[in-house]
C-alpha cells in the first residue's frame, strides 16, 4: 500500500483512506463474542430484507461512564483486550499504522493503564491477534502487517513483555488477524482477510511459535474483517468475511482439516466493514452485522443456520461507522450491536429486541476518528463495556457499562 501516510479528517472520507486505517475487534480466544451463540441450528426463518422503522427504546436502557482516555499509538487502526501478563486484568493492545509498531498497555489495577510499551512491528500494522502460540501457558500477540504483506509474532513472557517480533509472511494486504484452532490439533492458528489480494489467508501453528506455509482462499473484492464460527451447524469452523469494495459477506464453509471452500457472496451494502455475529432474532442461528462506511448505515443479515444469510435489514449509524461489535449491553437477554464511528466521533449504540427489531442508534462519545472496536468486561461486574482505538487522538477509550447503577 506504499508509504504509511498521517491519517487527517480531509483525507479519511476517502476510499483509500478508511482502508488504510480500518481496524476491526479481535478476540483471538476460541469463544463466541458476548451476545452470540455457537449452536447454529438449520431451522431459522430469515426475515425479509429493508428498512424498518426502529422499535421502541428499552427499559431499562444501557448507559456508561463517560469515555476514559489512554495514550496509545501513532494512528491506531485495531484494538485487543486480553490479559498479557497473567495477573487476571484486561490488558489493551493497538497495531499503529504511521509508526509500525504495537502499543501494548497494560492494566494498573485502579481502572487505569500503564504508559504504552512499544514493540516494533512490520510496515503499517493494520490488525492484531492474541493467544498462547507457543504452548507455554502465557499470552503473545500477532500483528497484521498491511504494508508489508507479514505477520510480526510476538511471544510473551507471561509478566507484559514481549521478545523481539518473528516475522513469517502472510497474504497481500492483512487487513486483521484471528487466531483459533482450524484443523482440530488443539494448537492456534491463523487467518486473515486480505485487503489487495481479495482472499484470507490460513497459517496452520505448530504450538511452538511456528506456522506453516500460508494458504490462500478466495473471499471477496477488498477483504477487511472476517469472523470465525460454525455456521452452518457441522462442528467445523466457517468464516463470515466482509469484503468492502464489492460491498457483500462472503462465506466459506470449513472442512475441519484447515481448509475453506469457495465463498458464498451475500450482499450486504456499500463499502461492507464488519463482520460481527450474534443471534439477533432469537431463531438459533447467527446472523451477521456490518458497517456500510460511505453510506452511514448499518446492515443486518439474518442467517437461516445452514450457512446463508437472507437481504440486508438497513439500520442507521453516525457519520462514517467503521467496525461493529455485539454485546448484551442492557442486560434484557439480548443482543444489541455498536458501531464506532469514524467521522463522528461516536459509538452508535443499537439496542436489539430479540425478534429482530433494533431501536434507533443512541450516540455515545469516544476519542477522535475511531475505526475499531472491543466488547468485554473490562472491571468484572458482569456487565458488557467497550472500547475504542482513537486513530486521530493517539489513544484509547475505554467505557465502563453503568446499567443499573
Amino acid at each position: 500500500m506504499g508509504a504509511a501516510m498521517r491519517v487527517t479528517r480531509k483525507v479519511a472520507g476517502s476510499l483509500v483512506a478508511l482502508l488504510l486505517v480500518a481496524g476491526c475487534t479481535t478476540r483471538s480466544e476460541p469463544n463466541s463474542p458476548p451476545g452470540t451463540s455457537s449452536d447454529a441450528r438449520p431451522t431459522a426463518t430469515v426475515p425479509s430484507a429493508g428498512t424498518p422503522a426502529p422499535v421502541p427504546l428499552p427499559v431499562p436502557q444501557a448507559s456508561f461512564a463517560a469515555a476514559a482516555a489512554f495514550k496509545a499509538g501513532d494512528a491506531s487502526a485495531d484494538i485487543l483486550a486480553a490479559d498479557l501478563n497473567d495477573d487476571g486484568a484486561l490488558d489493551l493492545a493497538t497495531p499503529n499504522y504511521n509508526s509500525n509498531d504495537v502499543a501494548v498497555l497494560i492494566a494498573d489495577g485502579k481502572g487505569g493503564y500503564a504508559p504504552p510499551l512499544v514493540l516494533p512491528a512490520g510496515r503499517t500494522p493494520n490488525g492484531l491477534a492474541s493467544g498462547d502460540f507457543n504452548s507455554d501457558g502465557h499470552a503473545d500477540l500477532v500483528a497484521a502487517n498491511l504494508g508489508s504483506d507479514d505477520m510480526s509474532l510476538y511471544l510473551g513472557d507471561g509478566t507484559g513483555k514481549f521478545g523481539e517480533p518473528s516475522t513469517f509472511p502472510a497474504g497481500d494486504g492483512p487487513a486483521r488477524a484471528v487466531a483459533r484452532d482450524f484443523n482440530g490439533d488443539g494448537f492456534l492458528d491463523l487467518v486473515t482477510p486480505n485487503l489487495n489480494g481479495d482472499d484470507v489467508t490460513v497459517m496452520l501453528g505448530d504450538g511452538k511459535g511456528a506456522f506453516a506455509a500460508p494458504a490462500h482462499h478466495p473471499a471477496g473484492d477488498g477483504a477487511l474483517r472476517l469472523s470465525v464460527a460454525d455456521l452452518d451447524g457441522d462442528g467445523k469452523l466457517d468464516l463470515a468475511v466482509s469484503n468492502y469494495n464489492s460491498g457483500d459477506v462472503t462465506v466459506l464453509k470449513g472442512d475441519g482439516g484447515g481448509r475453506f471452500g469457495p465463498p458464498t457472496a451475500f450482499r450486504a451494502g456499500d463499502t461492507s466493514a464488519g463482520a460481527a455475529l450474534a443471534d439477533f432474532n432469537s431463531d438459533g442461528a447467527l446472523d451477521v452485522v456490518s458497517a456500510l462506511y460511505e453510506v452511514d448505515q448499518i446492515a443486518v443479515l439474518f442467517g437461516d443456520g445452514k450457512g446463508g444469510f437472507g437481504g440486508p435489514v438497513v439500520l442507521g449509524s453516525g457519520e462514517h461507522p467503521s467496525d461493529t461489535g455485539v454485546g448484551d449491553f442492557n442486560g434484557d437477554g439480548f443482543a444489541d450491536i455498536v458501531a464506532p464511528n469514524f467521522d463522528s466521533d461516536d459509538v452508535s449504540l443499537l439496542h436489539g429486541d430479540g425478534n429482530g427489531g433494533f431501536a434507533a442508534p443512541v450516540s455515545i462519545k469516544v476519542g477522535a476518528g475511531a475505526p475499531a472496536i472491543v466488547v468485554t468486561d473490562f472491571n468484572g461486574d458482569g456487565k458488557a463495556d467497550f472500547a475504542t482505538a482513537d486513530s486521530l487522538a493517539d489513544t484509547v477509550s475505554v467505557l465502563l457499562n453503568t446499567t443499573g447503577g
